[in-house]
């Protein structure tokens, strides 16, 4: 019987990795009593998701790479990018999609941050410099 919820919640995982039929944004890996977050580490590294130091992600302005911040049982769905104030002030952030009651990213890590996030740079894609999402 294990071996089949495992396998369930494996599927489950991977709808959150993927954002299949779920929306990606705050998912708590805990469930009957167990904590999946070995597994869904393992989903993402599947779909080709990298843990790396937000410092080090290699990212152009004007594009996105989407990427979880795993906090113990949490998992917090985000993207790495350059946030643009003008032609001279920019910076590097990682932004969860989840927002305050203000409208702006409720968890943000710093560009020059050490904290690892899993990265899937296959998946970059252009943003709006004008209105980030």
């Amino acid at each position: 019987m294990f071996l089949f919820e495992n396998w369930e919640i494996s599927e489950v995982l991977d709808d959150i990795v993927l954002g299949r039929g779920v929306k990606r944004s705050v998912h708590d890996l805990q469930f009957d009593q167990n904590i999946y977050t070995e597994l869904f580490v393992e989903r993402l590294q599947l779909y080709k998701y990298r843990p790396m130091p937000i410092k080090d992600i290699p990212i152009e302005v004007g594009k996105r790479v989407p990427a979880f911040l795993i906090d113990g049982k949490t998992a917090i769905f985000g993207y790495v990018f350059w946030e643009v104030f003008s032609d001279k002030r920019k910076r590097k952030l990682w932004g969860s999609v989840v927002r305050n009651e203000k409208g702006d990213w409720k968890y943000v890590l710093p560009g020059n941050s050490s904290r690892i996030v899993f990265v899937n740079l296959d998946q970059s894609e252009e943003v709006d410099l004008y209105y980030l999402s």
